[in-house]
């Protein structure tokens, strides 16, 4: 069996069964997988149907005899917000795992690439199907650098994550003030009174400006004078 020879070629209707069953096995390897879950054979078929028929791409299967062993799906990104010019966008790439490192991958992306020469797209981007190291090593060996990465969050989580956090600016705010205010008062536990006993208010010049450094440092040395000599006349 391992010297059968791979055959790649545009998949035909009678391969969607089989293939909805090769990409039942690569929705097992996604990482969000997990998370969004993987859909039922006979619905993943109808899906399949639907995108072949509504997406121009290229749907390559992968045989040995009569054995699908891998699938490349892709299809042609038009032009929008972020693109001039449009791109081929490579959205499965799957070996089943007992065909790995025979080919059949290589011979895969490189019938993707004659479909992209033919539709005279420059560019080429895939989504990893796992994101495992040997994928990672197979697609920079033959070239593809990565560009950004996809981040996930339970819809739950983010909500709760934005309503604990939106008062922290109220409280870094009341921080801040507070942190400012520093240079205008005294040293704690030493009240800001005047002569006659009474309180003091915040040192400002004629302009009601706060007074300057040098002068708030007069006051203090003379508030920290009356407490020490106010200490000594009670022993």
């Amino acid at each position: 069996m391992g010297r059968d020879k791979v055959v790649v070629r545009s998949a035909q209707a009678g391969d969607l069964p089989m293939l909805a069953v090769v990409l039942g096995e690569a929705g097992g390897e996604h990482p969000m997988g997990a998370q969004l879950g993987v859909p039922a054979p006979g619905v993943l078929l109808q899906r399949l149907r639907a995108f072949v028929e509504h997406h121009p791409g290229r749907v390559s299967v992968a045989t040995v005899g009569d054995v699908h062993v891998g699938a490349a799906i892709s299809q042609v990104q038009q032009p929008g917000l972020f693109a001039e010019v449009p791109w081929l966008q490579i959205e499965v790439l799957f070996v089943r795992p007992e065909w790995r490192r025979r080919g059949v991958g290589r011979a895969l992306m490189s019938d993707q690439v004659a479909f992209a020469a033919g539709a005279d797209v420059a560019t080429i981007v895939t989504l990893p199907v796992s994101g495992s190291r040997s994928e990672q090593r197979f697609l920079s060996r033959l070239g593809f650098s990565a560009v950004g990465s996809r981040r996930s969050c339970a819809t739950a989580v983010l909500q709760r994550r934005l309503d604990h956090d939106a008062p922290r600016s109220g409280l870094e705010s009341l921080i801040a003030r507070r942190r400012a205010m520093t240079g205008s008062t005294p040293p704690r536990g030493l009240p800001l009174v005047d002569g006659a006993g009474g309180q003091d208010a915040p040192d400002v010049d004629a302009g009601g400006e706060p007074a300057p450094s040098s002068r708030r440092q007069v006051r203090r040395a003379e508030l920290m004078r009356r407490s020490a000599s106010s200490v000594t006349s009670t022993r």
